[in-house]
């Protein structure tokens, strides 16, 4: 069917873009700091949020909890980053982000592939909801 419509807004998004793979490298720096403030800064306060253990947080408060204990008692030894596979914009303020999630630690190595949504409030980018899922 050829008069399907497409969600993707086709705008230049060069410089959201590159603000929102600057908001997945300060995740990436938290991380490797253990700083759940830090790694929780770009949340929205009514973020929802499910883990990949299939979790879900209803707001920053409840998601900061969980990231403090995870970041301070389960993170040592581990390595995680993000590989933005495609980052679609059905608006010029909203970008839903496609992303993979590979982790190393001693258990060996996992990913999670998620779906995250980022709309810009204020001309920043806030992530308001976030989908992990595992694989194989």
């Amino acid at each position: 069917m050829s008069n399907r419509p497409k969600a993707h807004h086709d705008d230049d998004h060069e410089e959201d873009l590159h603000a929102i793979r600057k908001v997945f490298d300060e995740l990436e720096t938290a991380f490797v700091e253990h700083d759940a403030a830090k790694f929780d800064d770009r949340f929205t306060a009514d973020t929802v949020f499910t883990a990949v253990n299939g979790v879900r947080f209803q707001n920053w408060q409840e998601l900061h909890e969980y990231h403090k204990e995870r970041l301070e008692n389960h993170a040592e030894g581990i390595r995680t980053w993000y590989e933005i596979e495609q980052v679609i914009f059905p608006r010029s303020d909203v970008a839903i982000v496609c992303l993979r999630q590979p982790a190393i630690g001693q258990a060996g190595r996992r990913a999670n592939v998620g779906t995250w949504i980022l709309s810009k409030l204020d001309g920043q980018w806030w992530i308001c909801a976030a989908q992990n899922t595992g694989v194989a």
